[in-house]
């Protein structure tokens, strides 16, 4: 590997000959200097341009570092909780004692290399989006495809679906799993939908999915979703065309189902396959995400229902 020599190292190395040829004081007055700098500069020098080089004023020990104590405790935790995200694992290092802020933690986990860092792609289209003001008040719905390199059963040339319900004020999220991409199981799934998140919906907020709504350029016959969202006194809102990040939050969270489930299980059976889908619908709602102050989705649905009573006892 070549050596760079700086013009810096230049300079002092001619300071260093100078000083040995001609004495240290006519050195710091030619390169107008002190002598102390010559000193030290003379004490390093070893004949090489190399032995010169600036080094580091970054201290070797801080007082305020992590210990290797909590430097275990987050590498323990990440191994266990990493996949359910980096609030879930700060929470459950606090509760065993960490005290440090969760901005620290990541700092640490991005310099010691525990986790590489994902980049994800900025949307440049300008959009203002309404977030839900209470539970229930909005509610992102999709459907995702279930993978068949997860599946070890007959399947007898059916798909497997997954239908999603997330609430945006407290990230509430019911799942379904479906064989059929169809108007007639996202109604169904709908009329059970405000009975499993517990509380009424206002708000359904849908992609331009044929599973979902008709086709305005085609026909004006409203789909079984539609009709049941009526019939429900739901509101029902599309997103722009083309545009999933509109939908984002429920995108998202399929995403991390991709990560935590999809890829890393495998199905030999049905029931199997809705157990695991129950078992992780059950572990999101009670894992804590930054988003919501380090609490998860059941706390802040009973968290807001619990203050909502208070007011109504006190008035």
């Amino acid at each position: 590997m070549k050596e760079i020599i700086t013009e810096e190292m230049r300079y002092r190395q001619r300071l260093c000959e100078y000083a040995l040829k001609h004495g240290v004081s006519k050195a710091a007055r030619r390169y107008h200097t002190y002598r102390q700098f010559v000193y030290r500069q003379l004490e390093r020098y070893d004949g090489t341009a190399k032995s010169l080089a600036l080094r580091s004023r970054k201290p070797l020990h801080s007082p305020n570092a992590h210990t290797e104590e909590e430097l275990r405790l987050i590498r323990k935790m990440l191994k266990r909780n990493g996949k359910y995200g980096l609030a879930e694992v700060y929470v459950r290092c606090r509760n065993r004692g960490y005290l440090r802020c969760f901005e620290s933690m990541c700092r640490v986990i991005r310099r010691k290399g525990y986790r590489k860092p994902v980049r994800h792609r900025k949307h440049y289209t300008r959009y203002e989006h309404l977030e839900g003001r209470f539970p229930g008040d909005k509610v992102q719905v999709d459907i995702k495809y279930i993978p068949d390199s997860c599946i070890r059963f007959p399947t007898y040339g059916d798909k497997y679906y997954q239908i999603t319900g997330i609430d945006e004020y407290s990230r509430r999220r019911i799942l379904k799993v479906v064989n059929e991409k169809s108007t007639y199981e996202t109604a169904k799934y709908l009329k059970e939908l405000e009975m499993r998140m517990g509380f009424r919906i206002r708000t359904v907020q849908v992609d331009n999915g044929s599973e979902f709504v008709h086709d305005e350029e085609r026909t004006d016959r409203a789909t079984s979703f539609e009709e049941a969202a009526r019939d429900l006194g739901i509101e029902l809102r599309r997103t722009r065309p083309y545009s999933p990040w509109q939908n984002g939050k429920v995108e998202r969270s399929h995403r991390e189902d991709g990560k935590i489930l999809y890829d890393r299980q495998v199905f030999f059976s049905r029931q199997e396959m809705l157990r695991q889908v129950a078992k992780h619908e059950r572990r999101y709602n009670k894992t804590a995400k930054r988003v919501l102050g380090f609490k998860s989705p059941n706390q802040m649905v009973s968290e807001y229902f619990s203050n909502s009573c208070n007011i109504c006892v006190d008035t």
